[in-house]
């Protein structure tokens, strides 16, 4: 009896194998609509966790920038809790900026966005490598990107006088259009809204704010 069970069991696990190897693509159904396809050459393991209780001060709910002086853009990414999203792009080099609605859902490490639109729909898979209470890191098609989530606070810049931050923090991105950003300074340069990152000394973090400039 224990020689028949373990040839059943023996059966089974060689019929898995081959199921496996004869498929290489992963197809994951949201309740949503939305399909996703995952290469099962690029997971390790597959872990089921209750996600129920999401860990304290860690949400993805906020907004996140995004911001290169030299590329000459900033990214503004708004995650809402029904799951809906808005991602503002502003080209301040050339003075154009655009905005994306649309739909997100989040499976373990992948993070997928859904843009649709009149004569287009657009999906995004971006791989989540780092995610802390200020900094969502991801791996795209374009390449890795770090975001720093937006904090509640606004401050106001004037024309006429320059606004400090403390002595030993340092502005790490600003527009150079609306705001420009030296060391710890920033000068406003036309009125209007801006955002910039600063790393802080004190918590050795980049943290984004958005900025009026009056």
């Amino acid at each position: 009896m224990v020689m028949k069970l373990r040839r059943i069991a023996f059966i089974c696990l060689l019929s898995c194998s081959m199921f496996f190897k004869a498929q290489n693509t992963m197809r994951i159904h949201y309740k949503d609509g939305t399909i996703q396809d995952v290469s099962i050459s690029q997971i390790d393991s597959l872990t089921f966790v209750d996600k129920n209780t999401p860990e304290e001060g860690i949400t993805l709910i906020g907004s996140w920038l995004w911001g290169n002086t030299n590329a000459g853009y900033y990214e503004l990414i708004t995650f809402n809790d029904d799951h809906t999203y808005t991602g503002y792009d502003n080209y301040f080099s050339i003075g154009f900026d655009s905005w994306t609605y649309g739909w997100y859902s989040q499976f373990g490490s992948m993070l997928t966005l859904q843009s649709n639109g009149y004569g287009y729909n657009r999906i995004y898979n971006w791989y989540l490598v780092g995610f802390s209470t200020n900094a969502l890191e991801v791996i795209t098609k374009m390449g890795s990107y770090t975001y720093y989530r937006l904090q509640q606070e606004t401050i106001h810049v004037s024309l006429t006088e320059p606004f400090y931050f403390a002595n030993d923090d340092t502005i790490v991105f600003s527009d150079d259009v609306f705001v420009k950003g030296i060391g710890n300074k920033l000068n406003g340069i036309t009125r209007g809204n801006s955002y910039v990152l600063v790393k802080i000394a004190k918590s050795n973090e980049i943290l984004a704010y958005k900025i009026n400039i009056e």
